[in-house]
């Protein structure tokens, strides 16, 4: 294996992790491993700075969803960035976002790009199906679309 080849395998685990071990494993601890220091996550309703926040609302989104299981259907990886199409279930026990919890479940589509230096992720850009989501949560109504 070439050394750009054995890379862009090295950033794909990386990028896998946080889909295959932090959620399927439940442990917000391994946060530390993957993130730099001052990551950014941008998602729909903005930014987060900070590996410490990241934890913060991956804590928050466990607490939601504590069954969360996220699958990873495709993955692609170029220079220092990993693309990855997720199909993420689980279902809906706690607070989120000011609702309170439903008890239904999820099945919604995710597609996120982590770009990583130095092995550690340091930016990543979440685009989850929000409005899916609400919808299968019972606060959006479908036939308005």
């Amino acid at each position: 294996m070439t050394t750009e080849t054995t890379k862009l395998q090295e950033n794909k685990r990386l990028a896998r992790s946080i889909p295959e071990r932090v959620f399927a494993e439940g442990d917000p601890d391994l946060l530390d491993e993957l993130y730099a220091e001052n990551a950014i996550e941008h998602n729909p309703f903005g930014d987060i700075h900070g590996r410490a926040a990241i934890r913060e609302s991956y804590e928050g989104f466990m607490a939601a969803f504590p069954d969360i299981e996220q699958n990873v259907e495709d993955i692609v990886a170029e220079g220092d960035t990993v693309a990855m199409r997720l199909t993420a279930r689980g279902t809906h026990e706690g607070p989120m976002m000011g609702l309170e919890p439903t008890g239904r479940e999820i099945e919604v589509q995710q597609t996120v790009f982590t770009h990583i230096e130095d092995g550690e992720i340091v930016e990543r850009w979440l685009h989850p199906d929000n409005l899916g989501m609400l919808q299968q949560l019972g606060v959006v109504e479908s036939e308005f679309l």
